[in-house]
């Protein structure tokens, strides 16, 4: 008959529109995300609400996003980003990078302690390196990503 015609033709009956539907759904994740990240970065959800993303950063090796909140493009470097939290990445904190230029005005000491020190941070995905993890503050910095700008 005709009730059965949306079915024929693999329209959605409302059942099942109800059933795999729900209009609060989005404004739900939104909250947990958002209190998932407050909890990481140990600040309050209102001030989390307040921060801004100047990109979606993903892995220029198999496209899986490593960054989706808080990066921030630098301001000298334009292709580079640093960010609190990163997605869908590995910190070899086993591998220790140092860069002897850091706070150095000539960059030839050779004092450890002059040093800053980062984490190797690759993609889950395919292995790239995307960046670094500070070791002293724990900030991302993304280098080697492919930003999504909308």
């Amino acid at each position: 008959g005709d009730s059965d015609t949306s079915d024929e033709i693999g329209g959605v009956g409302e059942d099942e529109f109800e059933d795999y539907f729900d209009p609060k759904g989005d404004s739900h994740d939104f909250e947990e995300l958002t209190r998932q990240r407050a909890r990481a970065l140990g600040i309050p959800i209102a001030v989390v609400v307040q921060m801004r993303t100047d990109a979606i950063l993903s892995c220029p090796g198999c496209f899986q996003t490593v960054c989706s909140f808080g990066s921030q493009r630098h301001v000298q470097f334009r292709h580079q980003y640093r960010a609190p939290l990163a997605d869908n990445v590995t910190v070899h904190s086993e591998e220790r990078l140092s860069d002897p230029r850091a706070g150095r005005d000539d960059g030839f000491s050779t004092d450890a302690a002059d040093h800053d020190e980062y984490f190797r941070v690759s993609c889950d995905g395919c292995g790239t390196d995307v960046g670094v993890q500070d070791v002293r503050d724990g900030l991302f910095h993304f280098y080697h990503v492919l930003p999504s700008e909308a």
